[in-house]
């Protein structure tokens, strides 16, 4: 659990950084709302996903993107340099329990641009720019707020090694500001978008509309966690849109297919 101190070092620090009201008043608006992230809405939603989940090859030939079910995996060597980076830092900001996932995703549908909430150590940024650099070539815009206090902005990111870097854009600001300016950087829409940032219902419920429009026709929309509430079933059967959901060490991952031309398959 959060401690006051910490908190409150939180709010002097949006508190004086103008750009970042929008932020924090709707953290503390939270506050004073119906609770949509409880133990009910934890178990409905883990519910929902665990009843849904399939192995990830399945989801993708259910989507047309393999015809078999196989998986390219993130090399060995670009994951073991990548811990070695990260094994130094003083920090912890989490592990790359999703890599493969996003590599494999924006292999098969050949994604070039890519927009990401949520960085920290950058293993997800490392799975797209590893795998569009496989594709060709290609740009990730990632929005990672800032985190005030703890001494980890020196580290964000150190998962993705220098060469890398080049063709990645950081936009340092919460989603209430840095989602719309991430989504401009990509006029024609981008191949993937990957929510892994405000993982409240209502921060959702602000996040994945902008995202999904971001996203072209035949690209897909991937979020993380979403056994912590329902926002992304809601999402998925308001947009009635085909979907599926993967299980990731006891947690679950929901895909979303945007209708329109579909990918070919590599």
């Amino acid at each position: 659990m959060t401690s006051i101190p910490h908190k409150l070092r939180s709010a002097a620090f949006y508190l004086g950084r103008p750009p970042f009201w929008a932020h924090f008043g709707h953290r503390a608006l939270g506050y004073l709302q119906p609770d949509l992230d409880g133990r009910p809405h934890q178990a409905h939603a883990m519910g929902w996903a665990r009843a849904r989940a399939q192995p990830l090859g399945a989801v993708l030939m259910h989507f047309g993107l393999t015809p078999d079910g196989i998986l390219p995996r993130l090399p060995a060597d670009v994951l073991v340099d990548a811990r070695h980076r990260v094994a130094g830092a003083p920090v912890r900001m989490g592990g790359p329990a999703n890599v493969d996932l996003l590599y494999a995703v924006t292999r098969l549908l050949g994604a070039r641009r890519a927009l990401e909430t949520g960085v920290a150590f950058g293993w997800s940024s490392l799975a797209f720019l590893s795998a569009m650099a496989c594709n060709g070539g290609g740009r990730l815009v990632s929005v990672d707020r800032p985190y005030p206090g703890d001494g980890s902005e020196d580290f964000v990111g150190l998962a993705v090694p220098d060469y890398l870097v080049p063709h990645w854009t950081i936009v340092q600001e919460p989603d209430r500001n840095g989602l719309v300016k991430a989504a401009a950087c990509f006029p024609q829409g981008v191949d993937i978008a990957h929510y892994d940032s405000d993982k409240t219902y209502r921060g959702r419920q602000f996040g994945y509309p902008i995202l999904w429009r971001a996203v072209r026709p035949g690209g897909l929309f991937i979020s993380d966690d979403i056994q912590d509430n329902m926002a992304f079933a809601h999402f998925v059967e308001q947009m009635r849109v085909s979907h599926g959901v993967v299980e990731s060490g006891g947690k679950y991952i929901g895909i979303a297919l945007k209708p329109g031309l579909k990918p070919a398959v590599n």
